[in-house]
């Protein structure tokens, strides 16, 4: 088990810079993120192992041999802890390493589909990010709007997948016409989903948070997620994951109707 170092004050430089990682500012200039919840602390060191920097605990607390062999164990005071702990677990932090992404001018990889994230709410984006990772996609661009899959609050929504998907950065939504890419966008006054065929190469764009697909974007092709009159919409992060579900769905129908 590694040698503890423990902090007590508020104005401790390392303690300082983990109060950065609250926020995207403090994640983007350290290339770290602070991942809590014994389950997802667990799965981090066991699949992402390379990436851990550290594990914080409390004074008085002991974690498992496991977390502290072989990387830096730091222990806080009690009231410093909390302040890290925003979600209230009482386990011991990991410090992650963050991976760089590049920007892209493509929004095509190897996937057929690519999932364009335009969210600004950290939470739609992490769960959106597990979604995308359950359906098998590989690669996600983030448009400017976007919130920081690895902001605390999208590590709580998105789980291991946050970790386990390629990035790249990509444009603001209103500037896709720049970029030669056939977009079908998430509306609600487009065809069903279930109607729909989708090309062999496109990006799927859900719109932002409430207002949905600016007026100045324009799809190629728009689909939606036929729901009940009395109910105004879905959360956003549902209705992609809804059109990934049918996409894989029709996918695979075409791949067995082929052999």
């Amino acid at each position: 088990m590694s040698d503890p170092v423990d902090i007590v004050s508020s104005s401790n430089a390392r303690f300082k810079t983990w109060k950065t990682l609250l926020g995207s500012r403090g994640i983007k200039q350290h290339h770290l993120a602070l991942v809590s919840g014994s389950k997802l602390v667990r799965e981090i060191i066991r699949l992402k192992p390379d990436s851990v920097r550290g594990c914080i605990s409390t004074i008085k607390g002991e974690p498992d041999p496991e977390l502290v062999s072989g990387i830096p164990w730091f222990r806080l005071e009690n009231s410093l802890f909390r302040e890290l702990d925003v979600h209230g677990t009482g386990y011991p932090l990991l410090l992650v390493k963050t991976p760089d992404i590049p920007y892209c001018d493509s929004l095509t990889f190897g996937n057929a589909i690519t999932l364009l994230i335009p969210f600004q709410d950290p939470v739609n984006v992490g769960a959106v990010i597990r979604s995308a990772a359950a359906f098998g996609m590989d690669m996600i661009v983030l448009l400017s709007e976007a919130a920081l899959p690895f902001h605390p609050k999208s590590i709580r929504a998105g789980g291991t997948a946050v970790f386990q998907v390629s990035y790249r950065n990509g444009p603001s939504i209103d500037q896709l016409d720049t970029v030669p890419v056939t977009i079908v966008g998430l509306s609600t006054d487009g065809i069903p989903v279930s109607d729909f065929t989708f090309p062999e190469q496109c990006a799927l764009l859900p719109g932002l948070e409430g207002p949905g697909l600016p007026s100045g974007v324009t799809a190629d092709f728009t689909v939606s997620i036929p729901i009940e009159p009395h109910v105004e919409s879905l959360n956003a992060a549902v209705a992609v994951s809804i059109a990934l579900y049918e996409y894989r769905r029709k996918m695979a129908r075409n791949l067995k109707n082929k052999t």
